[in-house]
């Protein structure tokens, strides 16, 4: 997939939408980590602090903005945490553990999908757990693609991010939704002209996707 980067913002958030969302026109855009995947406790919180504040501050940044593959950095990392083994059998048992699909955010989606909506992951991810998600939790069966960051070339909250999407999707700004947990990437999909959400659970998801679009509160 060939990313376009530099583009204008586009148009500012709109406060309410002007009518109930229509799969017609519009695409949903759904995050991962928080909305479709449930994570009460993360596997790296078994180890030191030091050590994993270190990886994700660095390398899997860049694992994750394509320019490195998370695998090869793993070793010095396992080596840091006292973990012996393959790279590959360690970050297996990672993302197993992490493999905590919300089965009621999953139900919603499909009926949405169901009701012609395009569905796509927008989500902060390097290229294997991408992977993982697609074919251990189900997600690939729920989505009709995914604009995880590795592919995309930049992160959420990074404008850079939203506005290469915008440009892949070949729709109008405002007429992507989108969902997410964390308030910093929902802000900047507003500013970038998308009509985003922050996730808090199930009910308020549909009861969001069902109304004619409150403001937003």
């Amino acid at each position: 997939m060939k990313v376009l980067a530099g583009l204008p913002l586009g148009r500012l958030w709109r406060t309410s939408l002007p009518q109930a969302p229509d799969p017609a026109r519009q695409v949903l855009l759904m995050d991962v980590d928080g909305v479709l995947i449930d994570l009460p406790d993360f596997y790296c919180s078994r180890f030191p602090s030091g050590p994993v504040r270190a990886l994700f501050a660095g390398d899997f940044l860049s694992a994750s903005t394509g320019r490195s593959d998370l695998l090869d950095h793993l070793p010095a990392f396992m080596a840091q945490v006292g973990r012996e083994g393959e790279a590959a059998a360690f970050y297996r048992e990672w993302l197993d553990y992490e493999n905590r699909p919300n089965r009621a955010m999953l139900g919603a989606v499909r009926e949405l999908r169901a009701q012609g909506w395009r569905v796509y992951l927008a989500t902060n991810q390097e290229r294997h757990r991408t992977a993982h998600l697609l074919r251990e939790s189900g997600l690939g069966e729920l989505v009709d693609g995914h604009f995880a960051s590795y592919l995309v070339g930049h992160r959420k909250p990074d404008p850079a991010y939203y506005a290469a999407v915008t440009a892949q999707l070949c729709v109008p700004a405002g007429q992507i939704l989108f969902w997410d947990d964390t308030g910093e990437n929902v802000a900047a999909a507003r500013w970038a002209g998308w009509v985003a959400y922050q996730f808090t659970g199930v009910e308020e998801f549909r009861r969001r996707m069902e109304s004619q679009g409150a403001a937003e509160a």
